[in-house]
Order: structure tokens, then sequence, then C-alpha cells
């Protein structure tokens, strides 16, 4: 990851028996070891390290996952730590705070945006205690959900732990060492266990066809793919690093929101594909593409092709810059019993599909003279509010009381 965000890519390297490494690109294909670069905390135990905007803030966190050997259950040593980004250059670990701190001996966790709500969820193999999925709030705050997933919970032991949409349905899937080698997301928080002949490997579409395929130990096991339809977008960056390595990209269309982050490596060894990949089911137009860069850069892309490679120079296509973007827009209050108002100026008029958390509608209104819509006819539950907004498909999540 680019850990200053100077437009070149640092190395953080986990250390099983001592404080992990830092590595500061100092220019010119010098790479410099410097502990005071990433303050991580000193303590041996450190197998994964994952770069990911948890919390929604435009900058990069890391997630470190731990497992000290012979310590017992309680011991520091095997705390999961969130590295937060402060946004000046430094990071603090709040692990705790935001229900991350796991004790079991973990191995490696992914994070993917499991039920498109705009947030990225984890998922993490333990070698005791449980495995765990945890659901984002919204606010980077986590909850083990894994209970009512069909993962099984108990299934112990996995090292690597890998994700991709593989039937490019618009779900993300977990890819891992666990019994079930695949768990295919039914797209309501749910899973199916598949069995595969392999387990683990590095993941990129070999074939160009569409599909997410496997390179393991020498064999390439390509997958047969299906009807569905995709895009992948491969970026090249500017002012950032040259291949967007930590930029977020998101997709609008009928289905709402899908987002992927280029991360430099996944799971516990593996380096997968530099694309972002998506697959879109039965869809056959793309609203939007926008790709947030590292540097602040924002290129929007409306109505891309399907089931082709779309190349992003960043800064080709700029995203004007109005209050929309610059100010966004907040939904509140929330949870609400009775009215949601939206806090941008100028949506009068604008139609709102209501959808609930299978991704069925189940309203049609249009925002009021007064900024807001009303909810009141709704069951309690989670919903999602969607709409267009500057030739921009958004999607707020809102909790009906």
């Amino acid at each position: 990851s680019d850990i200053d965000n100077d437009g070149d890519i640092d190395a953080f390297v986990c250390h099983d028996i001592d404080e992990s490494h830092p590595y500061r690109n100092d220019g010119g294909q010098t790479m410099t070891l410097d502990q005071d670069f990433f303050l991580t905390l000193d303590r041996p135990g450190n197998y994964a390290a994952i770069w990911v905007d948890y919390d929604n803030d435009g900058d990069q966190d890391m997630y470190l996952t731990k497992c000290r050997g012979g310590a017992s259950p309680g011991d520091p040593n095997r705390d999961n730590a969130m590295y937060t980004n402060n946004g000046d250059g430094t990071f603090t670990e709040n692990g705790q705070d935001i229900n991350m701190r796991d004790n079991a001996q973990s191995w490696a966790t992914v994070f993917e945006d499991f039920d498109n709500d705009g947030d990225f969820d984890a998922f993490i193999v333990n070698h005791d205690f449980q495995n765990r999925f945890m659901l984002n709030d919204g606010t980077g705050v986590f909850t083990d959900i894994i209970a009512t997933t069909n993962i099984n919970a108990n299934d112990l032991g996995a090292w690597e732990n890998q994700s991709g949409d593989f039937n490019n349905d618009g779900f993300v899937d977990i890819f891992s060492e666990l019994s079930r080698e695949l768990y295919l997301n039914n797209g309501n928080l749910t899973f199916t266990g598949v069995d595969l002949p392999f387990d683990e490997g590095a993941i990129g579409d070999f074939n160009n066809d569409g599909f997410l395929d496997v390179a393991n130990d020498g064999d390439l096991w390509i997958n047969n793919g299906n009807s569905n339809n995709w895009i992948k977008v491969a970026l090249e960056g500017v002012a950032s690093n040259l291949n967007g390595i930590g930029a977020r990209i998101e997709i609008y269309g009928d289905w709402g929101m899908q987002i992927r982050e280029i991360r430099s490596g996944q799971g516990f060894s593996h380096m997968n594909s530099l694309m972002g990949h998506f697959g879109i089911g039965t869809s056959t137009t793309i609203d939007q593409i926008v790709i947030h860069w590292p540097s602040g850069t924002v290129d929007a892309i409306d109505n891309p092709n399907i089931n082709e490679t779309l190349i992003v120079v960043e800064g080709s296509n700029p995203l004007a810059v109005t209050d929309f973007e610059i100010e966004g827009i907040r939904v509140f209050p929330n949870p609400t019993s009775d009215i949601l108002n939206f806090s941008l100026k100028g949506l009068e008029n604008t139609p709102v599909s209501i959808v609930d958390i299978t991704g069925k509608v189940v309203n049609q209104t249009t925002i009021s003279t007064g900024n807001s819509i009303s909810v009141a006819a709704l069951k309690t539950g989670v919903y999602f509010a969607k709409f267009e907004v500057e030739n921009q498909a958004v999607s707020y999540k809102f909790i009906k009381r």
C-alpha cells in the first residue's frame, strides 16, 4: 500500500516473532526499513495484513490478523488489531472500539461489501473459538452474524481466506481453506457451501472471459462461467501509484451499488489480479462507474460497455465538483419511524425506490418539497433509499423502527 500517500508503493511485512516491519519507498527503487514510518504495537504473531477503508472516510486503514503460537486465550499477542488512518499520516489502533479485536488464533481476514450496502464487511478464519462474519453497520462498527449466514462457525483451522464474485451474480463469494471451499453469496447475507477440488490460490481472469479463475500449486483452474454479465476495470495512476492500489471503484445500476478496492495482497499469502472485477448478473447496462483514487481525484464514467475491460487513466474523466460532490447527502433521522429527510437541497420531485434487504422494491415514491419522504407504512427493518442525483445512482441505508 502507499502508506504515506505520496504516489509510490510502500511495504508492510508481517513478522511472526517480533514487531512487523514497515518499509518506506524513497523513490528510485529504494525501500528503507523505518519503524517510525508506520507505528504498530511491539508484539509478535502477525500473520496477515490487509489495507481497507473500513470506515468510508477516504483513506486506507490496516487490519492486522494475528495468531501467536503457544499463546493462551486472553494473551494480547493474539489480539487482531485495526490501525485506523487519522488522515494526517498517523494511525490509531482501535480494534476494541469497533469490535474487531478478535482474540482467537486467527489466520486471515477478507473485507468485502458482502451485502452491497456501501461499506466493507469482514470474514475471519480462526483456529480456535469460532470463525467470524463481521457485518459493518455503516459507521465502521462490526457485529458478528455468522450464526445466521449458513457458514460453519466451527469449521476451524483454515489458513487461506479470499473472496471474489465467482458466478458473476453481483455478490461477493468466500473462497477459503474451510471444508466447503467456496461459499456462494445468496445476496441476503446467507451463503451456500460448494465443494471444490482445490482450496486456495491466486485469483484472476486468466483466459479473459470475464470469470475469475484460480492458480494453485502449479495448476490453473478455469471457471466454466455462465450467462451472467460482467465488467473489469483496470487503473492507470498518474498522481497516484501506477496500478491505482488503494483506489475504490463503485459501479451503479439497477442492482444499486457495488464497491471494490484495488489491493496488492489478499488472504495469508496471495497476490491477486490488480483489476476491479464485477459481476452484474442478468443486468445489461451499468449507469455509472466512479473511481476514487488515493490522490483524491475522482473519475466518473457514464454508461460503460459491459462484458469488457475498461482501462481508466487517473483524471481522464473528472467528476464535476458540485454541492453534492463536496457535501454528499445525509439521511436523517436514522433510525426513523415516520419521515426520512435528505440533507442536500434541490431534490424535490426526485423519484425514490425503497428496497428491502433482499433487494426487493417495496415502495416507489417521490421526494417532497420538504426534502423528505414518508416511510411510515414500512414494516420494521433495514431498507435502502435509491435514486439518482446529478446523473449518478445513489443508495442510502436506513432503519425503520
